[in-house]
């Protein structure tokens, strides 16, 4: 990309605000005279346009505030600084509009190519500008904001050039993923096939308590201090709230004393997250992958010390994460100023159909072949985020 002067957004496109209903005003299915509205769920990097939606009066919807095609959907307000500033791109005409929490970026007509400035909102570069939104509880992302951010827009020939480029690079990446999409699939049936439905329990596995699974109590993490001297890196809650454990998300903090090796990431010890903006984060969990001897777990996470004679790790990890462990943690859950919170008395009290240890190491021995086959697929699975950091910084 040759060199050029970036300019604002608003100069390219226009940033729209969704609807804003009560919820009083939705309903759950479709009804005469109601348009279907997307909510920050739908926004997967793609739209998923038909579930998870809500229904509202059409005389709450705007003309502009109806979805059209080259539309780029971003989710502006979230207690997740993840989620804040995700996009999906609207490939076809749909007749819907989007609620409260997102926005629609509408490249005008002439000013730039709608897939170049998708690609670009979709960038490390962009991502990195949204994690910095304002907002400490819930992340917001303002229209005047998104109207003055600035972004490089080169001539039309070199914006279509980038963006087939991109297109073609991201075809690839959404292969490898829905392969592992499938691994993961696999897997939920064989977790089923071997123990049942955990909520019903048809083989009549012992249940039992978290806590009495475990070797040591449950204990959570320490936290920065701004008058600390001992300098040491700690995780940030990212690291547990993807679908696996990924050390790479620490950060370096200040702390009163050295940490202690009970404070640090450890691969026997599992991660749980304490407190998360989204019902959808809160208590997800995970083992550490690595000893990362220097990095502690922050006081967001409560750390357990599964006893490996009563649970294997793979069997932990799937049944924490499935629907029926998710299902008493949401009701175990407290909220404080738009913070989801579990303590480590409700992680402890969480019940768990046990089943004998040999049915538990089979599957691990399942899990431990299919996680060889998705480090394979995964090679290469940064390329897409350099090829665009490269695009955008003049480079490709």
């Amino acid at each position: 990309m040759s060199a050029t002067s970036p300019s604002p957004l608003a100069d390219k496109a226009d940033v729209i605000r969704g609807v804003t209903f009560s919820k009083g005003d939705a309903v759950a299915q479709p009804r005469d005279g109601y348009t279907p509205v997307l909510r920050a769920g739908n926004i997967q990097g793609h739209l998923i346009l038909d579930e998870d939606l809500v229904y509202v009066p059409e005389r709450m919807v705007s003309d502009k505030q109806r979805l059209r095609r080259g539309d780029i959907v971003m989710c502006t307000s979230s207690g997740s600084a993840e989620i804040v500033g995700k996009t999906g791109f609207t490939d076809r005409d749909w007749n819907g509009s989007f609620g409260a929490f997102c926005a629609v970026v509408r490249p005008k007509p002439g000013k730039c190519h709608p897939r170049y400035l998708f690609h670009y909102l979709q960038s490390p570069r962009f991502r990195d500008w949204t994690r910095n939104s304002s907002g400490v509880g819930i992340k917001n992302i303002r229209k005047s904001e998104l109207d003055t951010v600035e972004i490089p827009f080169p001539l039309p020939d070199e914006q279509r050039r980038i963006a087939t480029i991109l297109d073609m690079a991201d075809a690839i990446r959404r292969k490898r993923e829905q392969a592992l999409a499938l691994a993961d699939d696999f897997l939920r049936s064989v977790f089923l096939e071997m123990f049942g439905d955990p909520g019903v329990n048809p083989l009549n596995h012992p249940v039992e308590t978290f806590e009495s699974l475990l070797s040591i109590p449950l204990r959570n993490g320490i936290s920065p201090a701004s008058r600390g001297t001992f300098t040491a890196r700690v995780l940030t809650l990212t690291a547990i709230t993807g679908d696996r454990f990924d050390g790479s998300y620490a950060k370096e903090g200040k702390f009163l004393e050295p940490i202690s090796v009970k404070d640090t990431v450890s691969t026997s010890d599992f991660y749980i997250c304490r407190g998360n903006g989204s019902p959808d984060l809160i208590g997800k969990g995970f083992y550490s992958d690595q000893d990362i001897p220097g990095t502690a777990f922050p006081d967001t996470m409560i750390a357990a010390k599964p006893n490996p004679k009563r649970v294997t790790r793979a069997f932990l990890e799937s049944i924490w994460n499935g629907p029926f462990v998710r299902n008493q943690i949401r009701e175990a859950a407290r909220t404080t100023n738009g913070t989801f919170k579990i303590n480590q008395t409700a992680a402890g009290a969480i019940k768990i159909p046990v089943p004998p240890m040999e049915a538990q190491k089979r599957f691990q021995t399942i899990v431990d072949r299919v996680a060889r086959s998705k480090e394979k697929l995964g090679y290469g699975a940064d390329l897409f985020p350099a090829l665009s950091q490269r695009a955008f910084s003049g480079d490709l």
